[in-house]
């Protein structure tokens, strides 16, 4: 776990006097120990925006119509696609991409960007991943970096995990990480994706899952990092 201790971690990278964060989550468990810490947090607003990319576009794009932030923190669980993230693990995700968006043809599943129906360089899209570009704050939050890819079903399928882990080298699944990158880019608002693992993609067995350590360690990360930026 990342020691921010003694030190402001965000003061190299920003240099706003109100420091306003939004926390973003899918669902309101995500975030559940945080209820008393929140309560108290003026700097912090809560965004529960919903399961899924296109709720979590809606919530967020019409919350920073409203409100400017100097921070958009996601947290949320998320299944590991490599080994070295074994459930109960968090990481900060770097580079985000959308893992259904395209078509499965003859037992090949291939992007918008492999069809040549969009340029995998029009922003916000770097190569086909939306990337996050304040490599400095996620540097600072001492968490490893991971790439992240982003679905509207719980993967199942062999074939879909082995494409996601080989074909895409991406290492964490969620349902709602790209959805932040590509609102948070077009927005040009500093923004983390912080994912807790929770069990291994593919696993359907809830008692191989480390649910409640993972959301335990996800809010001491979160916390931690709140009281940093506003120190």
């Amino acid at each position: 776990m990342p020691n921010f201790a003694g030190r402001n971690i965000f003061a190299t990278v920003t240099q706003d006097m109100h420091k306003k964060i939004l926390l973003l989550a899918a669902t309101e468990l995500e975030i559940r120990p945080l209820n008393s810490f929140l309560k108290e947090q003026d700097a912090v607003d809560v965004l529960i925006a919903g399961i899924g990319g296109v709720s979590t576009t809606y919530g967020l794009t019409r919350q920073l119509a409203r409100q400017r932030y100097d921070l958009v923190l996601q947290a949320g669980i998320g299944g590991s696609l490599a080994n070295r993230y074994a459930p109960g693990t968090v990481a900060v995700i770097n580079r985000e991409c959308f893992g259904d968006l395209g078509v499965v043809e003859e037992g090949r599943r291939r992007s918008v960007f492999d069809l040549q129906l969009a340029p995998a360089d029009a922003p916000p899209f770097t190569g086909g991943w939306l990337l996050n570009p304040y490599d400095g704050l996620m540097a600072l939050t001492g968490l490893d970096q991971a790439k992240g890819v982003t679905v509207n079903e719980i993967t199942t399928s062999k074939d879909t995990i082995r494409h996601f882990r080989n074909d895409l080298g991406a290492e964490i699944e969620s349902m709602e990480g790209a959805a932040l990158h590509y609102v948070a880019l077009q927005e040009a608002v500093p923004f983390l994706q912080v994912r807790a693992v929770s069990n291994y993609a593919g696993e359907r067995d809830k008692t191989k899952w480390a649910l409640g350590a993972s959301v335990s360690k996800l809010n001491e990360i979160i916390e931690q990092l709140i009281r940093a930026f506003i120190a």
